[in-house]
């Protein structure tokens, strides 16, 4: 069945084949087609709360469009040069475009309605955008960007600048750039181009520089390209400049300049100016958004801090789930930070081979943003970081997300009542209140074994993994045996030579309930009272789970019968069925579900090593039998650091104290939320807020509607902030560790816990006992401070 996008792609190609191609041609004068372009462009869809300021920019007129709610997440600017052969194109026609790179990219996009020809021939545009350029650089960074016509304009002007001794743009990005308006270079007519003609293409170049077509600023791929700036070049492959992109690339690879590719296939000259009509468009604009975003973050820090109503760190599901509902509640000044290159969290970083989510995918989407496009019922990885970076782009959160942004230092300021920021690379941030979502699975642990950094192979962490390291015909050694482990090691295991898995503890695992959805399936998720059934089914399903966690219920009964007649069903040799055995009680650790884990054992294509390892050597892993396997690539499945939490990040409270300090004897939180000493701070899946059984977004939405609720009780009551009391929060963590204590979950040494026995990270009850006790009036559990009442 085709896709959306494929549809609407195939429709769009056969409109503008009918309507606008046609035009696009010598035999009608530019007046007129500037007239029929301008009529047509009426057409799109612009994003919702965009605003377009017509204004002048060095004496010309442009269009600026920006989103007034993004709210100086970062400083700059982006100049735009529109398209059209330097005879047709206008800030209308470019208007879609340049307004979802707008509210994408958080900073102004500035759309030049520079002179045209054939009335004004080169160099009235080259001196229009040199002009706008001057200005608008006074102000602040800028990124030049242009499409087509304006995407050579662009680069043009980038050479001048430079040239002239002005300051360099932040960056350039050019949508499938005219670079070359020579009468000799090549333009063949292209099977799938929807836009363009040769002779049109032609006809313009004529018509704006005449007969000095090899002038380096007529045509910039003749020019020295040294010392431009990163330079992003996106087209597709039906696009009749497609060549010239290309060549443009490797020009400016040959003068050293940071270019990156941006290709999309199947796609026409300039697609992206559908974007909000067509879902590739969308995606294209989403990526020169971040692009612009990068290079505009990348810049020098400045002097004076940020200042926001919130501050986010984290853009993983947590992250995501407070932006949009911040948003919902009309509070769009917020900030988020990622110290990732990309949104989605732990499934950004797990992208190892058969990554997958441990729940039905169903319950793996907010009840607010249902996903009907799961393609199975175990979403995999990349399935889920696309879920995560569609959610991102409907509500507009890239504007606010800086990537790459690691946070290094949080202080709370009693004074001022807020929080102060320092990141790595020294950026200050200043906000009333600081959500911090990096949840429990952000750092990744490396085993401690001697040895490890004298390996002179590769080395692999399942959280950091490196897909350009080859596996086909290496001999690979795999340490740990967890949910991880279970997923990567029937891929890797394939492709390896040999694989040997060194087992510490064997693991329960239950057979895995997989199927993929067809396209019914789909249909019937479209429908939102479908959708919302489906997912309540899987919720009350996975309670059930947890009442296998009782010893003497029923649902236990039918988990343990179900685990070992799945060992019994894939491994027929009792030997290697005994080594797989767990010998502890089923749940103490997360239980794994795996259809495919225990055949790479019995079928031969991974080797079990229960010994234990003595020390890891330059070329493999010795064993304390004396045993040693050579390997090739090691890898690391040892999970995260879920005790010690948030240990990159010095968090500092009210008095001098740090939240390590807070949590010497191991991390609390009351509800996993809010912690004493650290006023208007609000951790999402903090301490005891695991389950083992069931969906973390189950965790997650209750979590931020309280954390919402905690800065409306401090606004309505005119105070400045807000904190839990110290008694209230010790009562709830004694009365945990009390249900927790003599619990499955004590029975056996997991990441749940601390040495000395405390559980430190498993919620004891059910999800709906959980949304309960956090739901309700915070003024019980709290203290307001300053302003009325203290």
């Amino acid at each position: 069945m085709a896709s959306p996008d494929t549809l609407r792609a195939a429709l769009l190609r056969t409109t503008l084949r009918l309507l606008v191609k046609p035009v696009l041609n010598p035999r009608f004068s530019p007046a007129f087609q500037r007239r029929w372009m301008g009529a047509l462009s009426g057409i799109g869809r612009l994003p919702h709360g965009l605003r377009n300021t017509p204004g002048t920019l060095g004496g010309v007129r442009c269009d600026t469009w920006l989103d007034p709610r993004a709210t100086a997440v970062r400083e700059g600017a982006v100049l735009f040069l529109h398209g059209g052969g330097y005879t047709t194109g206008s800030p209308r026609t470019h208007r879609c475009l340049a307004a979802w790179l707008a509210r994408a990219s958080g900073v102004p996009v500035h759309v030049l309605d520079y002179r045209l020809a054939p009335e004004h021939p080169f160099p009235a545009a080259l001196d229009d955008a040199l002009a706008a350029y001057d200005e608008l650089a006074a102000r602040g960074p800028v990124v030049l960007a242009g499409d087509s016509a304006g995407g050579g304009l662009a680069l043009a002007l980038a050479l001048k600048v430079r040239d002239t001794g002005r300051p360099v743009p932040a960056a350039l990005a050019l949508i499938a750039p005219l670079v070359d308006l020579r009468p000799d270079s090549p333009l063949q007519p292209v099977p799938g181009e929807a836009l363009l003609s040769p002779a049109w293409a032609q006809a313009n170049a004529r018509n704006y520089a005449g007969d000095d077509t090899t002038n380096p600023l007529v045509s910039p791929l003749l020019a020295d390209l040294r010392g431009l700036p990163p330079t992003l070049v996106q087209f597709g492959s039906d696009d009749l400049l497609a060549p010239q992109a290309e060549a443009l690339l490797e020009a400016l690879a040959s003068a050293g300049v940071d270019a990156r590719r941006d290709f999309t296939p199947g796609r026409w000259h300039v697609f992206q100016l559908h974007a909000g009509q067509l879902p590739s468009a969308d995606a294209a604009v989403a990526r020169l958004a971040q692009f612009v975003a990068a290079r505009l973050d990348a810049l020098p820090a400045r002097d004076t801090p940020r200042r926001h109503h919130t501050v986010i760190l984290g853009a993983g599901m947590s992250g995501l789930c407070a932006a949009i509902n911040l948003q919902n509640e009309g509070l769009h000044d917020f900030v988020m930070l990622e110290q990732g290159d990309g949104i989605g969290g732990t499934w950004w970083d797990n992208r190892y081979p058969g990554a997958q989510v441990d729940v039905p995918a169903p319950a793996y989407a907010f009840s607010f943003a249902p996903n009907p496009d799961w393609r199975q019922r175990f979403a995999d990885a990349p399935e889920i970081q696309a879920y995560q970076q569609a959610l991102a782009e409907k509500h507009g959160l890239s504007a606010r997300l800086r990537l790459g942004t690691r946070l290094v230092e949080a202080r709370f300021d009693e004074s001022s009542a807020s929080w102060h920021f320092r990141t790595e690379r020294g950026e200050r941030f200043e906000s009333r209140y600081f959500i911090c979502s990096t949840g429990p699975l952000s750092q990744p642990r490396w085993p401690d074994i001697p040895g490890l950094d004298d390996f002179r192979g590769d080395r692999l962490h399942s959280a950091r993994w490196d897909h350009g390291v080859p596996l086909q015909g290496k001999r690979v050694g795999v340490i740990g045996t967890g949910s991880t482990a279970v997923q990567l090691i029937p891929p890797v295991a394939a492709q390896a030579a040999r694989m040997h898995v060194f087992q510490r503890t064997a693991n329960w695992v239950l057979p895995r309930m997989e199927r993929r959805y067809r396209w019914f399936d789909r249909g019937l998720a479209r429908l939102p009272p479908v959708a919302a059934g489906v997912r309540r089914f899987w919720v009350a399903v996975l309670e059930l789970g947890r009442r296998g966690f009782d010893e003497g219920s029923r649902m236990r009964r039918i988990m343990l019968w179900q685990a070992r007649r799945h060992l019994q069903a894939q491994v027929p040799d009792p030997a290697l069925r005994a080594a797989l055995t767990p010998d502890y009680p089923l749940g103490c650790k997360r239980i794994i579900y795996a259809n495919d884990y225990y055949p790479a054992f019995a079928q031969g294509k991974a080797g079990l090593v229960t010994a234990g390892i003595e020390r890891i050597t330059h070329t493999g892993i010795r064993c304390t039998d004396g045993s040693e396997r050579e390997l090739d690539v090691l890898v690391c499945a040892t999970g995260f650091e879920t005790v010690h939490l948030l240990q990159s990040l010095r968090i500092t409270g009210r008095g001098g104290q740090t939240l390590e300090q807070a949590w010497r004897d191991g991390p609390e939180a009351w509800h996993g939320v809010s912690v004493a000493g650290f006023p208007n701070l609000f951790l999402m899946l903090g301490p005891n807020t695991a389950t083992g059984h069931t969906s973390t977004l189950l965790y997650i939405e209750p979590a931020v509607r309280h954390a919402i609720a905690c800065m409306r009780a401090v606004e309505a009551g005119g105070h400045r902030a807000i904190e839990v009391r110290g008694d209230v929060m010790r009562a709830y963590n004694a009365g945990l560790q009390q249900r927790l204590s003599g619990s499955v979950w004590t029975q056996c040494r997991s990441w749940y816990r601390m040495e000395g026995g405390k559980v430190v990270a498993i919620f004891p009850g059910f999800t709906a006992e959980y949304a309960r006790g956090i739901g309700g009036p915070v003024s019980a559990a709290y203290t307001l401070l300053g302003g009325p009442g203290g």
